[in-house]
């Protein structure tokens, strides 16, 4: 089985928004890199990391073969990531946002990211192996409009830079998957 749900937030308005609510705060530790390394930083096992890696690199295989640039990893997204499959595991939920958790831009401005785009796609499935992580991946890809969030999410011409996180989680049987995505 698998479930998967995405979000994008539009830059300017949600900037303006943000900076009257919430003030001014930023932060310059947007930390990235292409390597592996980066995605056991988060506190994921190394299946998870390696996991995580193989969606990665579906992500870019997608774009490349839809003519855009790959993304780069991001250590800050990936631990932002993280954050939120621990939040759903916790409430055994499937959501952008639960009760008491940051929005997904403050979310990422937390982690250090300075972003001007954000967007989400978070997903679960019962196949708590790298094949079921690449079949939500596939599943996001095989979408069609007008519910196609996701693969627009993938494709999109608005972020530069990605986090994947992937948590398997015993006590409920589920793989958890969030990609967060910005712009920097």
């Amino acid at each position: 089985m698998y479930r998967i749900k995405s979000i994008w937030i539009g830059s300017i308005s949600l900037v303006i928004l943000l900076l009257l609510l919430y003030g001014c705060s930023t932060t310059n530790n947007t930390q990235t890199t292409s390597t592996q390394a980066g995605a056991s930083a988060t506190g994921a096992t190394s299946q998870e990391a390696q996991i995580a890696q193989s969606v990665f690199q579906a992500i870019n295989q997608s774009r490349v073969a839809n003519g855009l640039p790959p993304l780069k990893w991001s250590n800050a997204l990936a631990k932002s990531a993280r954050q939120h499959d621990l939040a759903m595991q916790a409430a055994n939920t499937l959501s952008h946002q639960l009760p008491g958790e940051p929005a997904l831009g403050d979310r990422e401005s937390q982690q250090g990211i300075n972003w001007t785009f954000a967007a989400e796609n978070v997903g679960e499935t019962t196949d708590q192996s790298v094949n079921g992580a690449l079949g939500l991946h596939q599943a996001m890809m095989n979408e069609k409009p007008p519910d196609d969030g996701h693969r627009q999410n993938i494709l999109t011409t608005n972020a530069n830079i990605l986090g994947v996180d992937i948590l398997i989680d015993q006590q409920h049987g589920l793989l958890w998957l969030t990609e967060d995505f910005a712009q920097v």
